[in-house]
């Protein structure tokens, strides 16, 4: 990425969002904008993957501050690094690295890359929250109501009979009957896992579904998958640990990528492969190795912000 856009980006972004930007640099910054196809790309990635100014702002870190710490060329190119994200951006030959949602910096809860966190409620249930997620709490007389935004959540329900447990994701409506569910959804991809007692799911079509105790499902925004017995490996996250048997690698690298600092990108000509065993979460980087002396793969490194699994 060109030094100059890097800058150029930088500041008009810290001016924008200082709340001290007039009608005229606003103007001249529709211009720059609209001047070179890369300016709008850039733009536009920051608009939609993450306001990465609003963080230091909102602790109470003025713009000018702000500028003078960006001064460095190499704090310039972290703060777009974080910023530029998800699928990545191409300018130029450069491909840049994902960062946490603007949703979830706005949850109530929420954890980073490699983060696990557990967070106990109000009425005695406790929720363990997965690498990258983030969720809302909202309870009333009438109800206990999580709302997950992104991620993975274990929940242990404390029980209480006159107001019901509910998750509410993107794409279903969860009501616990028992003490122990984990919900997973991201990118349109959901699973449920009833750990102890049923649970009733609705999806946003209206279908619902009775899960049996030991018993899950996958499901995205076409509707519900086949119910399974429950994995026994569904809940290893919690202690640092992805346990897998006769899973396709896709699934592996899934599981990973809340764990990876950056891109994570998988060749689909060896998505298919199976994978079985136990692996470490808090290590990504040397689970991928494992990987590739166990399997037809090599792991091509990019500097440590994009990585690419490719047939061997």
């Amino acid at each position: 990425m060109n030094d100059e856009l890097i800058d150029s980006a930088t500041r008009w972004y810290v001016l924008l969002r200082s709340g001290e930007a007039t009608a005229l640099d606003w103007q001249r910054y529709h211009q720059w904008r609209a001047a070179d196809p890369r300016h709008d790309a850039l733009c536009q990635q920051l608009e939609t993957r993450l306001g990465v100014f609003q963080v230091p702002q909102a602790q109470g870190v003025s713009s000018k501050v702000l500028q003078q710490a960006l001064e460095a060329p190499s704090s310039r190119r972290q703060v777009l690094q974080i910023a530029l994200a998800g699928a990545g951006v191409a300018i130029g030959a450069a491909l840049l690295a994902k960062p946490v949602g603007l949703s979830a910096l706005t949850a109530d809860i929420r954890t980073g890359t490699g983060e696990r966190r557990t967070v106990a409620l109000v009425d005695g249930s406790e929720l363990l929250l997965n690498a990258q997620s983030a969720a809302d709490i909202q309870f009333n007389p009438l109800q206990r109501l999580v709302r997950l935004r992104e991620g993975e959540v274990l929940a242990k329900v404390a029980s209480e009979r006159s107001r019901p447990f509910v998750i509410q994701t993107e794409q279903a409506r969860l009501r616990a009957y028992g003490s122990r569910l984990l919900v997973r959804e991201r990118e349109g991809q959901g699973q449920v896992v009833a750990l102890n007692g049923a649970v009733d799911i609705d999806d946003q079509h209206g279908e619902r579904l009775q899960l049996a105790a030991g018993h899950e499902v996958h499901y995205d925004r076409t509707g519900f998958g086949a119910v399974q017995a429950s994995s026994s490996g569904a809940t290893a996250w919690v202690d640092g640990f992805l346990q897998v048997r006769d899973r396709p690698l896709a699934d592996v690298i899934e599981a990973l990528r809340p764990y990876h600092n950056g891109v994570l990108r998988l060749d689909p000509s060896v998505a298919g492969l199976r994978v079985s065993g136990l692996y470490r979460l808090d290590n990504a980087e040397q689970t991928l190795d494992t990987l590739a002396r166990t399997l037809p793969i090599h792991i091509t490194r990019r500097t440590g912000l994009w990585v690419t699994v490719n047939a061997a």
